[in-house]
């Protein structure tokens, strides 16, 4: 029986729901099998695993819990990814169950015998792991509004991951991760190196500098705002000949329209400006007040730089592009493909549903 009012966050927990409605504990195990599950990180001096008994079943329990169910950011808990798979393989003590969820109205309480465990194996096998690519949104995180906007600029790189873009909170991964990509791929290892990344991306200093002067002092010709001739003056000389390569591949794809052109490569570091929040908030080098903040500014930013969802989307895969693919029209080309027509044409797309400026 479902809770009155109470609406799943994600596709994950309305499936739970329907299983457990029909009584069907394989259908439970299903509806996680290919997704990530969240273990409580044991503070100092606690046990590893957050083991406690439970009276909705009169038994020991290991909790764990789906996505969409995340508590809100708090600084000192944190969460660690984990998939059926392992916990069938690590499972300590044939009679705990394991708790997803438990406490809400879409909690599941399974038998963890080894019979059991070889069947969430085996389902797991059949599911496989959650592809990347998918839009997912999160009907407890904005929907409207300008931080829903933010948010959206964001989204080309919720969907790579295939995590909700709509999410401001306790993880975009995981604690783990999220500080381990920080580290590796922006060198942040702390708040102030954190802020500065972000001050950079908001200042769109990394993408290259030559080619956005000319994309900006073509886009800006006869506009009457005189940005055109500052950027020109910058010395940006010709747009060069692969972006237009880009361009001509983008209207034939529909990346771009009869005609269109790029504006500007800024989406690319408004977009990872907007994860890098989230990416901050994950690792707790930011709280949620400050993330909020950024995250306006990121939207405030694309809409200045951009008329449209598609303008926007079309700087940030050229950029993209002209940082991973280079010409070769291959498999980081293909992405850059799908992951606009995923935000282009899905009906339940920010993009469909939110207006750009």
């Amino acid at each position: 029986m479902g809770t009155p009012g109470w609406m799943p966050p994600t596709e994950t927990e309305r499936r739970l729901c329907e299983a457990g409605a029909r009584g069907d504990w394989e259908g439970q195990i299903a509806a996680v099998a290919g997704e990530d599950l969240y273990l409580l990180v044991p503070q100092q001096g606690q046990d590893p695993l957050p083991v406690y008994d439970d009276p909705a079943v009169g038994g020991t329990c290991i909790p764990v819990t789906t996505r969409g169910m995340l508590p809100p950011w708090h600084p000192q808990q944190l969460f660690d990814r984990v998939s059926v798979e392992e916990l069938a393989q690590d499972w300590p003590n044939d009679k705990w169950m394991l708790a997803v969820n438990p406490g809400t109205p879409c909690a599941a309480y399974l038998p963890a015998t080894a019979a059991h465990r070889g069947a969430w194996a085996r389902i797991r096998a059949q599911y496989g792991v959650r592809p990347g690519g998918m839009l997912t949104t999160h009907l407890g995180g904005p929907l409207h509004g300008p931080l829903a906007q933010g948010l959206a600029c964001g989204a080309p790189i919720a969907v790579h991951h295939s995590v909700p873009w709509n999410e401001l909170g306790t993880a975009f991964l995981d604690y783990a991760t999220d500080a381990e990509l920080l580290r590796d791929q922006w060198s942040v290892v702390d708040p102030a190196s954190w802020q500065q990344r972000l001050d950079q991306l908001l200042n769109a200093q990394f993408v290259p500098a030559d080619a956005e002067a000319a994309l900006r002092a073509r886009a800006g010709k006869g506009d009457g705002s005189g940005e055109g001739a500052a950027d020109a003056k910058a010395g940006s000389g010709e747009v060069p000949e692969l972006v237009e390569k880009y361009e001509e591949r983008f209207r034939a794809d529909g990346l771009l329209p009869a005609g269109g052109q790029v504006k500007s490569l800024a989406a690319l570091d408004y977009a990872h400006a907007v994860n890098l929040v989230r990416w901050g908030l994950g690792a707790r080098f930011c709280a949620p007040p400050q993330a909020e903040q950024a995250v306006l500014r990121a939207g405030e930013l694309a809409r200045a730089a951009y008329g449209s969802w598609q303008e926007f989307s079309a700087g940030y895969a050229l950029g993209r592009l002209l940082a991973f693919d280079n010409g070769w029209f291959g498999p980081p080309y293909a992405e850059a493909v799908h992951i606009h027509r995923v935000l282009a044409q899905d009906p339940a797309s920010p993009w469909a549903n939110l207006p750009f400026a």
